[in-house]
């Protein structure tokens, strides 16, 4: 059985048109339509790029008929451009509000604990380390004895 190997750009590359999105959007879309994209979702099944699609205006299968005839990034890039019309103003709101959008749903909460889970178990070992190699220096019986005969 093969494994899907298939891993889609960041969702805030803006590689593509300067949009947030575009670029994963790109890759999703050549991958459904070669068939490799695995356990990620495109189009209508995808919050995320409907809400892209709908602020180009595009069609899912227009924009994926696109990215698959068009190979070239900076090429797509200028077809989707040309194809909205939308201003720099309004690409550059529609980013902040994206980047925004995206922050508020990624798991913050579980990856501050897991920080301080981390810097505490750092914390500790550097602790011991230096009470072991004080010890080891400073006295005539092993770390080992001291630790036992102390306890």
């Amino acid at each position: 059985m093969k494994q899907n190997t298939f891993l889609p750009r960041e969702m805030l590359n803006k590689e593509i048109a300067g949009i947030c999105g575009v670029a994963r959007m790109t890759d999703k879309a050549r991958a459904a339509h070669a068939g490799d994209i695995g356990s990620y979702k495109y189009g209508a099944d995808s919050e995320q790029d409907t809400t892209i699609l709908y602020f180009l205006g595009i069609s899912a299968e227009v924009f994926q008929e696109a990215a698959v005839r068009i190979d070239n990034d900076v090429k797509l890039g200028a077809w989707i451009l040309d194809y909205c019309e939308r201003s720099s103003a309004e690409i550059s709101t529609f980013n902040r509000q994206l980047i925004s959008w995206w922050q508020s749903k990624t798991p913050r909460v579980g990856f501050s604990k897991r920080r301080r889970e981390l810097v505490l178990k750092r914390k500790n070992r550097s602790f011991l380390w230096h009470y072991f190699t004080t010890c080891l220096w400073h006295y005539p019986m092993s770390w080992f004895q001291r630790y036992f005969l102390r306890w």
